[in-house]
């Protein structure tokens, strides 16, 4: 775990930006190599257990508190449909985009890498690929293609929004039925 530790304080040092180009924190999830612009991350952090919403979209795997706020913690394999079972994941990575801020479940953080403009590449044009819609552009690095997400695109915010206010109206619920039982037992009823 010192590893992953070390790791950490050095992408949360690096939080700086690239002139005339990108630097984008890479990691794998599956077989695939992800690209996410720094700038867009506000903080990796070691992996804990998101706490899981009843009736939240698959690719939702829970909630965590992270500074006081209560954020979606989405699983990219689920999103892109590959198979996460089993899976050690030892990161999240904490993102916020104009939409709203939530966490990625990582199996590894890489590296982070800076491309020059004349290294990133569009995306090319594939059929109605859902692993591709929520692409910006690629690039190589290390004999590798890596897939820099678009993560404006990458959620539907609507039906994690649905699942954030089911879970807030089951919880306001629950304490609102404790104080009730709690006044009728003080009562004597």
């Amino acid at each position: 775990m010192a590893a992953v530790d070390n790791i950490m304080a050095i992408l949360n040092l690096q939080f700086t930006s690239l002139e005339g180009g990108t630097q984008q924190v890479i990691f794998n999830a599956g077989d695939d190599y992800f690209g996410i612009d720094i700038l867009n991350i506000k903080e990796i952090i070691r992996y804990i257990p998101p706490t899981k919403v009843p009736k939240a979209p698959v690719f939702v795997e829970g909630v965590i508190n992270f500074r006081g706020e209560i954020i979606p913690v989405l699983n990219l394999d689920r999103v892109f449909g590959s198979a996460s079972n089993n899976k050690e994941y030892t990161v999240i990575v904490v993102v916020e985009t104009s939409q709203k801020m939530y966490g990625l479940l990582v199996e590894n953080v890489l590296d982070i890498v800076s491309f020059g403009t004349a290294e990133i590449q569009p995306v090319p044009e594939f059929s109605n690929n859902e692993k591709t819609q929520y692409l910006k552009s690629m690039a190589k690095h290390d004999d590798q293609i890596v897939l820099m997400l678009d993560l404006d695109k990458l959620v539907d915010f609507e039906a994690v929004e649905q699942s954030m206010a089911r879970l807030k109206a089951s919880q306001s619920y629950e304490s609102s039925g404790k104080r009730s039982r709690s006044s009728k037992n003080a009562t004597g009823e």
